[in-house]
């Protein structure tokens, strides 16, 4: 999936962004985690800065240009994905594999996929898609089994 430039963002609450972009996809992401375990992020713990809000001139990041942080479209796409569900925190795919005491090679036979492939999913170079979450789900019970 092709991720778009960013049509709209606005804020809500303390930490809250929604976010739309050019495919017309909306998305509300929570950023209090984020905020809360990045240093580099603790200016957008105020209030005042978290609501000067605004989307860079070529669609492509947001920015709070008196903090000067920003988050470009497909990070942003990430996060909303991983929090409605429809991809796995790359985290939560390591703690899988560490789980089954898995190397790159026995994740990949497990999965299916290419070392590579789970390679660019630990580094978080890629999302881990919802098929690979499930498919993860599905090795765990077949092991219940």
């Amino acid at each position: 999936m092709s991720i778009g430039r960013i049509e709209s963002a606005i804020t809500r609450g303390h930490a809250l962004l929604v976010v739309e972009w050019d495919d017309g996809h909306r998305a509300e992401i929570d950023l209090a985690p984020l905020i809360a375990a990045r240093l580099a992020l603790a200016p957008l713990g105020d209030p005042d800065v978290f609501h000067r809000i605004h989307v860079a001139e070529d669609g492509w990041s947001i920015e709070w240009p008196l903090c000067g942080i920003d988050f470009g479209s497909a990070q942003l796409r990430r996060w909303a994905d991983e929090q409605s569900g429809e991809a796995m925190p790359a985290g939560r795919f390591r703690a899988w594999m560490d789980g089954h005491g898995f190397t790159l090679d026995n994740a990949a036979r497990a999965l299916g996929l290419s070392r590579r492939t789970v390679a660019y999913y630990l580094s978080g170079e890629q999302p881990v898609p919802k098929t690979v979450m499930l498919a993860t789900e599905g090795y765990d019970k077949r092991q219940a089994a």
